[in-house]
């Protein structure tokens, strides 16, 4: 995929000699001096297996060492009708793009990268792994995707992310945030991190007169007769949405940014990963 291959190529030359997750996180340690136990996940070095604790917990284990501590990153990509929209290029393919740039940002620094794509339940999963080969499979995936008639559901999102992810992880969701959300649980678990993408016209909508509406998301069509009223009303209704959001994300610790795509995104997930 043509698209695909532009992507790649727009995000290593991004990342080259600036890696963004030079500091993503707390979480390594530093010196040689023995960390922790942990569950063998797939991608680890298999001479790192502790045998003796392994045979006495019938599943394998492995040493962790301070030295090595490596982050495990979850890049969550979210899926719903709304992404497929955009007045200056589409919202799926900016998250797309930002989905590479992280992917790469966490493999140049070595850290192991899990790749969930979820709408209302989980839609796919690339395995734990830190070879960027991998980047081009999930940014290709990512655009030939079908959003329309999906929505996220974050209550299932969570649920999915705290059975399935044993270790703190750094983890990042990349949608639009139209549906109601709660993190709550998982921000006090793991460090969680939002990246909001949006199209200025959504925010701004320049519509006046009669109009066929489709909501993407419930594939519902209506008719509707847009005055300065109605813009005024719908501004003020999403204004209050998103001012609820963010306080939700700052009350949980969550770092998060907006990016619309009209923007590079680099510049942004940079100055959020301070």
């Amino acid at each position: 995929m043509k698209r695909a291959k532009e992507i790649i190529i727009k995000s290593r030359r991004k990342l080259f000699g600036q890696n963004i997750g030079n500091n993503l996180s707390n979480l390594k340690g530093n010196g040689l001096d023995f960390f922790e136990l942990r569950e063998y996940v797939y991608g680890d070095d298999v001479r790192r297996i502790n045998w003796k604790v392994s045979a006495r917990e019938q599943k394998p284990y492995i040493n962790v060492f301070n030295e090595e501590r490596e982050l495990n990153i979850v890049i969550s990509f979210l899926i719903s009708g709304s992404i497929y929209f955009g007045s200056k290029r589409q919202k799926q393919d900016l998250m797309a793009e930002v989905l590479a740039l992280l992917s790469f940002s966490a493999m140049i620094n070595y850290d192991r990268v899990t790749t969930i794509f979820f709408d209302e339940k989980l839609n796919h999963l690339f395995k734990p792994t830190k070879s960027q080969n991998s980047i081009y499979e999930k940014v290709e995936y990512a655009l030939s995707l079908d959003p329309i008639g999906k929505r996220v559901d974050f209550k299932n999102l969570s649920n999915f992310l705290l059975n399935s992810i044993k270790q703190k992880s750094i983890i990042f969701l990349i949608g639009d945030f139209y549906e109601k959300v709660d993190l709550t649980l998982l921000s006090k678990k793991h460090e969680v991190y939002a990246v909001i993408i949006r199209d200025p016209f959504e925010e701004n909508p320049k519509l006046f007169g009669e109009y066929d509406l489709v909501d993407l998301v419930s594939k519902n069509h209506n008719r509707l007769d847009i005055d300065e009223e109605i813009l005024t009303s719908y501004k003020e209704e999403l204004s209050k949405e998103d001012k609820n959001l963010f306080e939700h994300f700052r009350k949980n610790r969550i770092s998060f940014s907006k990016i619309y795509t009209d923007e590079e995104p680099f510049g942004k997930l940079k100055e959020m990963l301070k």
